[in-house]
């Protein structure tokens, strides 16, 4: 019978397996490829999720996989993992240290455990749905703060916001009383223990980007949705917003919709 605590261990093993491998990479000369989109490609991405692929492929085969590198096998079986072996591969190529990997587990599309890792860090988040969200083992909290006006905030890329999209991030960043940018997943991680409390992103994102944040935020009492307030799932895609509280995220909601209308 399949147990979550089984399957966290099971990711937390191969993640420390990994770490080397980011690390070598990182500390190595300048090795940066291009995709055929013209979006950046390291060695790291490609070695780190090979092992996660084939590690949780020999501990759960009848599960199936998500990848940013290698794409779907059986992903729509019941249950099925997600994996982002450098999210922040421009920052990560270019030696900066503002990146993670994260990894997955959805079951019948929904992300029920999610992990940021932060090799360089030794930081890791990991959250399970129903239990909770540890850093290193200390069980994380989100902030009580429920005003935009109090918030501290932070921001995606501005070039991630397109399609007129900008106006929703200039209207919440005019309301937050302080911002900082283009933060990635590990902001995710850090609203989570409670030292931020709004994460925005843009329309760029995918399920392999979205899906390790959701119990990470959820389980530290949190709330993370699309712009729409629709739950995120294995299917989505596109502009998220997390917030510390319910209060809270109504009102950026609130913003982000004023924003949008014509």
């Amino acid at each position: 019978m399949f147990q979550i605590d089984t399957a966290a261990e099971v990711l937390l093993r191969l993640c420390d397996a990994a770490r080397p491998i980011v690390r070598d990479h990182w500390l190595s000369p300048k090795q940066v490829d291009y995709k055929s989109d013209g979006s950046l490609l390291t060695q790291a991405d490609l070695a780190v999720e090979r092992l996660l692929r084939d590690g949780l492929r020999a501990a759960f085969p009848d599960h199936g996989l998500l990848g940013e590198e290698y794409g779907a096998d059986a992903a729509e079986r019941d249950y099925t993992w997600v994996i982002d072996p450098i999210d922040g591969t421009r920052p990560y190529g270019f030696g900066l240290p503002n990146f993670a990997s994260l990894a997955a587990l959805c079951h019948h599309g929904r992300p029920i455990l999610g992990m940021i890792d932060l090799p360089l860090l030794d930081v890791r988040y990991i959250g399970i749905a129903g239990q909770g969200t540890w850093l290193n083992g200390r069980k994380l909290q989100v902030s009580a703060t429920k005003q935009l006006s109090q918030a501290h905030g932070m921001l995606a890329n501005h070039d991630s916001f397109t399609d007129g999209t900008d106006a929703a991030y200039d209207a919440l960043r005019a309301r937050l009383r302080a911002t900082a940018f283009d933060g990635g997943s590990p902001a995710y991680g850090a609203l989570a223990a409670g030292k931020i409390d709004l994460c925005l992103n843009g329309p760029d994102l995918n399920a392999h980007d979205i899906c390790a944040l959701v119990p990470v935020v959820e389980g530290a009492g949190g709330v993370v949705t699309s712009w729409q307030g629709e739950p995120l799932t294995l299917a989505s895609s596109g502009a998220i917003v997390a917030s510390a509280t319910a209060q809270l995220h109504d009102a950026a909601l609130t913003e982000i919709a004023g924003a949008m209308t014509p």
